[in-house]
């Protein structure tokens, strides 16, 4: 492309203060004007490194050894201010909750501009401008600390358009984002390109991403590009364990794989989520809503809500944006108060019940890390909740990196010894879920678990996580349809503060209606699963487990068809 680039990295290589390896090493790339650039990798490879590199937090907000350099709009990073910076390269944070500073709507708009000394009649007028252009009338007049995950990243997303950049960095966006909403930011941002604005994404679901329409993706890996090019050379070469890519991908990879191997791939069995239910008599439901009515600002959230989730259950939770999914379960840790209705605990009242007799029943991981971790290591972290309930102990650093195992978290070198904040978020998520299961709870909750993660660590989690002895449930809020499909016995919608869906995953997608008017879509696993001929049980497969038992389905009959032919010849 001709003329000055926005962005220039050239040679960047940067260690975290204490870490003891760099987190990205000799990258090099130039973003131009109208570039629309998508960056995947696996957790922790840097991309959210390079995203700081480039919005000037690094090396004015994080301290460490940095080599090479980054240009914004022609100038050194380093020799430039982060409110200069700032007036250039727009950023939405992988968590919103570190970004929202604003106790209103329109306060946390009005803070980017108010530090730019700007006046205060402009700023009214860009407030009304941006809450129209992001379609966030529903939002405005709130209050921050009321709002749900998805809601924080829209408000993010249109604080950053207030000082209109000319570059925007935007970091796993999609976790916190029911489908619907998703496509919609993706719809905005593929805009702001076509205006002649620098758009660079990291994400690893690049199935959605895709929407974005990328010109270039940059794959990084261990710190180091892998790939810089078009979209097409990278679905060529990008691991379908590692990104999520679309369904038709990970069949032709698995078919062109079977082939040049000659014997088809067995498919790995898949998860038996409801084993656990055919271990014993019934029992009493574990969580129990009796009509719970909860009210945040003066904000409806639950309205009437009743479901009783069952203690050997894996359930997951879908639904729009501000449905009240995460609130659902804060009101049933205590962490809000109902106006109305009970909330019960293996038949006993949550309000009656102790805190530390809760947190050995149930643990709770919050949708963002930030609300979890305080301590100046992981091995505190993970050690302050046994410590302070009171559990056997015994070795400390073995308990810690037995939770640590659990979470893929103990090959990370001097990992006990690591202050958490300088870990990724996708590795704060994991740390978080380590904290949760040092307590050996018999239920774990947990609010966006995929939040972060690359595809293959989050379908390692999902299916170790439900292997762990003594753990007996695991109930989960997520925007991510497949995961929910592929890994929980049912499945509730929640829309407007009512279950308006409960049941199997098979049984809830049957209503198409219901299903877009809950913020969902189809998805291309979705859809193979729902046409494949071989599907039994109602149960839906994830993507390299179909793809693999297609293939095997494709290579029977194919010898079927070799077996009639000999049949045919002889006679």
């Amino acid at each position: 492309m001709a003329g000055r680039p926005l962005v220039e990295v050239e040679g960047l290589t940067f260690r975290y203060r204490r870490a003891t390896e760099p987190a990205i090493r000799d990258v090099s790339v130039r973003i131009d004007p109208g570039e629309v650039l998508l960056i995947a990798g696996p957790s922790g490879c840097g991309k959210s490194t390079l995203i700081r590199a480039i919005n000037g937090l690094i090396p004015h907000a994080y301290s460490g050894e940095m080599g090479g350099t980054v240009r914004v709009d022609g100038h050194l990073t380093t020799e430039r201010r982060l409110r200069e910076i700032s007036q250039v390269v727009g950023t939405l944070l992988q968590d919103p909750a570190k970004q929202i500073v604003g106790s209103t709507v329109e306060a946390e708009l009005a803070f980017g501009p108010e530090n730019a000394g700007m006046d205060p009649a402009e700023i009214g007028e860009r407030i009304r401008s941006v809450i129209a252009a992001t379609g966030i009338e529903h939002l405005a007049g709130r209050e921050t600390a009321h709002l749900s995950g998805g809601e924080r990243q829209l408000l993010a997303m249109a604080g950053a358009l207030m000082l209109r950049p000319r570059c925007y960095v935007v970091d796993e966006p999609l976790a916190n984002l029911d489908p619907v909403t998703a496509a919609q930011l993706m719809e905005q941002l593929r805009r702001l390109a076509d205006d002649g604005h620098a758009v660079v994404m990291v994400e690893h679901r690049v199935e959605e991403a895709l929407e974005l329409r990328p010109d270039r993706v940059m794959a990084i890996e261990n710190g180091v590009v892998t790939y810089l090019g078009p979209v097409d050379g990278f679905m060529d070469q990008a691991d379908p364990d590692a990104v999520k890519l679309p369904f038709e991908i990970v069949l032709a990879r698995t078919r062109a794989r079977d082939a040049t191997s000659g014997a088809p791939n067995a498919p790995n069995a898949p998860a038996a989520a409801s084993a656990r239910q055919r271990e014993g008599e019934p029992r009493a439901p574990r969580l129990a809503f009796d009509d719970v009515h909860v009210t945040l600002g003066d904000r409806h959230v639950l309205r009437g809500v009743d479901a009783s989730l069952g203690p050997t259950e894996t359930v997951a939770v879908l639904g729009p944006n501000g449905s009240g999914k995460t609130t659902l379960f804060r009101a049933a840790m205590q962490l809000v108060r109902p106006d109305a209705g009970r909330i019960l605990i293996d038949g006993k009242d949550a309000l009656g019940t102790a805190i530390a007799d809760l947190a050995h029943t149930i643990g709770y991981v919050f949708q963002s890390p930030s609300q979890m971790l305080f301590a100046r290591t992981v091995r505190e972290e993970i050690l302050f909740g046994p410590t302070n309930l009171g559990l056997p102990i015994g070795n400390p650093d073995a308990l810690a990196m037995e939770a640590l195992a659990r979470t893929g978290l103990d090959a990370e070198e001097g990992i006990l010894d690591r202050p958490p904040m300088t870990l990724s978020f996708g590795q704060q998520k994991r740390l978080a879920l380590a904290i949760g299961l040092a307590l050996n709870p018999r239920t774990l909750i947990l609010d966006e678990p995929s939040a972060g993660q690359d595809h293959r660590t989050a379908q390692r989690f999902m299916a170790s996580v439900r292997s762990i002895p003594g753990l007996e449930s695991l109930y989960f809020v997520t925007h991510d349809v497949d995961l929910a499909l592929t890994h929980a016995d049912r499945i509730l919608v929640v829309r407007d503060g009512r279950i308006v869906a409960d049941g199997p995953p098979a049984a809830v997608v049957e209503d198409a209606e219901r299903w877009r008017a809950s913020n969902l879509q189809r998805t291309s696993l979705m859809a193979a699963n729902l046409t494949w001929p071989g599907r039994r049980d109602g149960r839906f497969l994830e993507a390299s487990t179909l793809a693999a038992a297609i293939v095997a389905a494709e290579r029977e009959e194919e010898r079927g068809k070799e077996g009639g032919r000999s049949t045919v010849e002889l006679t």
